[in-house]
């Protein structure tokens, strides 16, 4: 029964349908249009209270200035007043000395006086503090910014304020003053002139709470700035020669002449900028005190203390109050759409895992061999399952087992690449699609990463437990089946073929799928008897294949084949090797490497001048005394050199990794024998671990090369075996070598050896000698589809990476292409000849363009031209394989 979980329409129908939907959005309308005229308000009342607090407190802070400044003035006056009565009891102007003396005494006590200065009515200085006692002293009359004040100054009683003369204030205010003495019948006598520097105002100033921005200053009546602070920068001497000519506290001194306080707003001379301040006018002086703040710095601390926190407070409960609207009008949508969503996951995903299950692992591996087709890479497709997940699940509990599989999905998830699909069948079961692969070297990286993430314990109820799995792989289009249920099924195969694998370690928990995986054994118990008692009667007998070396065209060497005469028929060892166990192998092993050294022997007495390869298993390899074995079997043959022995051995997991198996090859390389191996291709091998292997020799196995006349797409993985093994300097031995065509095509590849029924069959042992003389290896049947193909294919290869890695190449005419003679040849054979030259012509036409691209033209274009030659190759091979074999069938039929 299927249970859909609901939410009660009294929580969704009444603001989600109409009309109850119009009012809500009314309700938050209004209330929207309420926050914001009450933000308006609020806005202007604390601005005009935030004003009036802060002119109040300017003009405090102003008047404090005002008041400060006039008790200093007071003070220097009374003190001039008294220094002018003493130089005039001295008769300064008669005797100087008398009157430096004088002066400097006044400048030591009184604080902030700069220098003191006696100065006659004719101009003349007659004694200052600011010059060094000798020295010339200056004549003011002959200066014509100072001489006009001067006159002025002997009119004047009292103290006289002057405005500054010269250069910036450098960091002090001082105020020139000047007292003139006049004799008992009104006449001047001399002015005493003092430079004062403000020092109290500045460091009332500078502990006053000031806000940041601050400016203080005094003006004097005529509108010359007297001192200001801080100091402004700029050109400021000329500022302080020159009254402003405008500016905001000019305007407002000018407007209010008799009021002793105001307030002003507008832009100001220093800076130009606008400030919003306050002046207050000191009696008896010709000062005015003033100070602002920039109406920038005003509105932010309004803005900080007024409006922020406010605002803030507003947006959030808005924002709360919108976010609470849109979540509900929305709930019910999105309510609808979870559902249909979680129905649409339950359907295509497991449910413990969140993994694809098999309906979408069906919908992506459509799409991924499609992919594959369009793109000529390979495709991977992997069957995972846990070995004894049974046994957690009864030691452990389901919900253990539940977790091991989560956690297992999680692993896999992250060992893969963001383009490859992991997905669970069920069970303890996954399925992996690698996609994108261009060669092995990219399925050893995926391996090795999905190889890790095994080896790591798994954490069950707080104890570590270590699983292993068995993974079988089938690669497409090397699998020519192209239907999904059937890879996934070649897939299970080799899985099955990777568990029961014997003598299997953790690495070997790989293997590859190849047709013979599905051949039924005999394997049991009393076929494992019957073996030994056939091996003691004799019924046991060897084969000899020979191999051929390329360079020469001649018999090189033999490999020993096993065969089983039992029930009047002979049986291979792929039939009853696998159902044999550890003592059997070890005796099979035995048998093979003595009888085939005492043949060798004796073909050696008559001058064959051949080798041997002989397949060893893991077991033997296994076991302590293999290597001593071998040498006492040699020993025991005269005739035979270390150099005329290959051992074949399989890499099957971590075998060839232990330390037993490494250290007999070891000393048996050491005593040179080769050591060859086997099946290269048949099942995953690691490309590190292979090169980090003591071996002398690869064999491809027979699989990727008999089919290739059906299968030429196979040709990019067998090119492949043949360049790792170039890469690793080794000898190069292909398997499989059944007609002619496999002759000339590989001897275009330039392996070393050739093997298989096209030199010939295993032979009997009395035969062998008679086929080493007179055998000589042909040259091939090259008038085939295969070779041209070949030819054809590399040249493709060239052009791809001349448009992926910028190198240079030349393109091939199409008239010299091998294909184009040979579909011209066979034209009368073969059916749609002239799609295919149209086919072939169009492959040609891309390369010539990419050419010229790779030159002048854009990345983006050369990709582009990249894509269509491959669909252009992919279509060509399929189209020409089809032909082939319709050209084959009917001349079969005929």
């Amino acid at each position: 029964m299927k249970v859909t979980l609901k939410i009660p329409a009294v929580l969704t129908r009444p603001i989600t349908v109409p009309p109850h939907r119009w009012a809500m959005r009314l309700v938050f309308l209004g209330a929207l249009m309420g926050i914001l005229a009450f933000s308006g308000w609020y806005a202007w009342i604390s601005w005009r209270s935030y004003e009036r607090d802060s002119l109040s407190q300017l003009m405090m802070e102003s008047d404090m200035v005002a008041q400060s400044t006039q008790r200093l003035l007071d003070g220097h006056a009374s003190g001039l007043r008294f220094l002018g009565m003493q130089l005039q009891r001295a008769d300064a102007l008669h005797h100087p000395r008398r009157a430096r003396t004088l002066l400097l005494d006044y400048q030591k006590a009184t604080s902030g006086v700069a220098s003191a200065n006696l100065i006659a009515l004719s101009g003349q200085v007659i004694a200052s503090t600011a010059v060094p006692a000798g020295e010339s002293l200056p004549d003011f009359r002959n200066d014509p910014a100072i001489w006009p004040g001067f006159q002025k100054a002997l009119q004047t009683h009292g103290m006289r304020v002057y405005h500054p003369l010269q250069g910036p204030l450098r960091g002090h205010w001082f105020i020139r003053l000047s007292h003139t003495v006049f004799s008992p019948a009104g006449k001047p006598l001399f002015v005493v002139v003092t430079p004062l520097r403000l020092g109290h105002i500045e460091d009332f100033l500078r502990l006053s709470p000031l806000r940041p921005g601050t400016a203080v200053g005094l003006i004097r009546n005529d509108f010359y700035i007297e001192g200001r602070w801080p100091v402004p920068l700029g050109n400021l001497a000329g500022m302080l020669s020159h009254p402003p000519p405008t500016g905001a506290l000019r305007h407002a001194l000018e407007s209010n002449p008799q009021a002793r306080q105001g307030h002003y707003a507008g832009f100001v001379t220093v800076g130009q900028t606008y400030r919003v301040g306050v002046f207050t006018r000191l009696s008896h002086y010709p000062l005015t005190a003033f100070i602002s703040i920039p109406r920038s710095r005003w509105l932010a601390a309004w803005w900080r203390r007024q409006v922020e926190f406010p605002l803030l407070f507003l947006i959030i409960m808005l924002g709360s109050g919108l976010a609470a609207y849109r979540r509900i009008v929305f709930l019910d949508h999105r309510w609808n759409e979870q559902r249909e969503a979680f129905a649409q996951t339950l359907a295509t995903h497991d449910i413990l895992t969140g993994l694809p299950n098999r309906e979408a692992l069906r919908l992506v591996f459509d799409q991924a061999l499609a992919r594959a087709d369009r793109q000529e890479q390979l495709l991977v497709v992997g069957f995972l399952d846990l070995d004894a997940f049974k046994l957690v699940n009864d030691r452990y509990g389901h919900a253990a087992g539940d977790d091991l599989l989560k956690e297992m999905a999680r692993r896999l998830q992250g060992a893969v690449r963001r383009t490859d699909t992991v997905a669970r069948l069920g069970g303890d079961e996954f399925v992996l699609l690698l996609e994108g692969l261009r060669g092995v070297d990219q399925l050893d990286q995926v391996l090795a990463r999905l190889q890790t993430a095994m080896a790591q314990p798994f954490l069950i109820q707080g104890k570590e437990t270590s699983l292993q799995a068995s993974l079988g792989l089938t690669i497409y289009p090397f699998d020519e089946a192209a239907d999904a249920d059937l890879l996934l099924r070649h897939a299970d195969q080799a899985m099955y073929a990777a568990k029961a694998r014997p003598g299997r370690g953790y690495e070997g928990w790989v293997q590859l799928y190849h047709p013979d995986l599905g051949t039924i054994t005999m394997g049991d118990e009393m076929l494992r008897q019957d073996f030994l008692q056939a091996l003691v009667a004799g019924e046991v007998t060897l084969r000899y294949q020979p191999l051929v070396a390329l360079t020469t065209g001649r018999v090189a060497g033999l490999e020993a084949l096993t065969r089983w005469r039992r029930n009047d028929r002979e049986v291979s060892p792929d039939q009853f090797l696998p159902s044999l166990g550890v003592r059997e192998r070890q005796a099979l092993g035995h048998f093979v490497l003595q009888t085939g050294l005492q043949q060798l022997a004796q073909w050696r007495k008559i001058g064959l001048d051949i080798f041997l390869s002989v397949n060893i298993t893991p077991e033997e390899l296994d076991t302590p005394g293999f290597a001593d074995t071998v040498f006492d079997i040699l020993a025991a043959q005269p005739y035979i050199f270390p150099e005329s022995l290959v051992l074949e051995v399989l890499e099957i997991g971590e075998i060839l990794e232990q330390e037993v198996a490494l250290g007999h090859l070891q000393r048996l390389r050491s005593a040179g024998v080769k050591i060859a191996l086997d099946d290269v291709g048949s099942a995953y091998a690691s490309l590190p671990r292979l090169k980090n292997l003591p071996i002398d020799e690869i064999k491809i196995d027979q699989g990727f090369v008999r089919d290739l006349l059906n299968k030429p797409q196979d040709l990019i993985f067998v090119e492949s075996l043949v360049n790792l093994g170039m890469g690793m300097n080794v000898i190069i031995t292909v398997e499989g070598v059944e007609t002619e065509e496999h002759i000339a095509l590989l001897r275009e590849m330039e392996v070393d050896y050739l093997q298989g029924y096209a030199i010939a069959r295993p032979l009997e042992a009395e035969a062998v000698a008679d086929f080493v003389h007179a055998f000589v290896l042909g040259t091939g049947d090259a008038d085939t589809p295969l070779l041209a193909f070949y030819h054809h294919l590399g040249w493709v290869h060239v052009a791809e990476e001349s448009a992926m890695n910028h190198g240079g190449y030349e393109h091939a005419d199409l008239a010299a292409c091998p294909i184009t003679a040979w579909l011209h040849a066979h034209a009368p054979e073969l059916p749609g000849v002239e799609a295919l030259l149209a086919e072939h012509e169009a492959v040609h036409a891309l390369g010539q363009e990419i050419l010229q691209v790779r030159q002048s033209g854009t990345r983006e274009e050369l990709h582009r031209l990249l894509g269509q030659l491959h669909e252009y190759s992919h279509r060509f091979q399929e189209d020409l394989g089809q032909a082939v074999r319709a050209m084959r069938d009917d001349a079969a039929a005929s």
